[in-house]
């Protein structure tokens, strides 16, 4: 993945650690331009955004979503320190 579409992955799951969803939508969008080899993120980011919108939080299974759609230890470490 491309320095400046992981630099933008990253802060898109953090930003759904902190339930910001506008945040991480625009964050996943400028990694997705950068690299479309992050789709699967940008699919699991949406996911979590729409329970955060739905039910006020991001569910463990999706959560386990994020996690599996990574392509990195370093990006699982992003994901495993933002679960909230």
């Amino acid at each position: 993945m491309e320095s400046k579409a992981r630099a933008s992955a990253e802060e898109a799951i953090r930003a759904v650690g902190r339930l910001d969803v506008p945040l991480a939508l625009t964050c996943i969008s400028e990694a997705f331009d950068a690299d479309h080899a992050v789709g699967p993120l940008a699919d699991a980011i949406h996911l979590a955004c729409a329970e955060i919108e739905e039910e006020g939080g991001v569910s463990t299974a999706t959560w386990n979503t994020l996690a599996d759609a990574v392509d990195s230890a370093d990006l699982l470490a992003v994901v495993e320190g933002s679960r909230s």
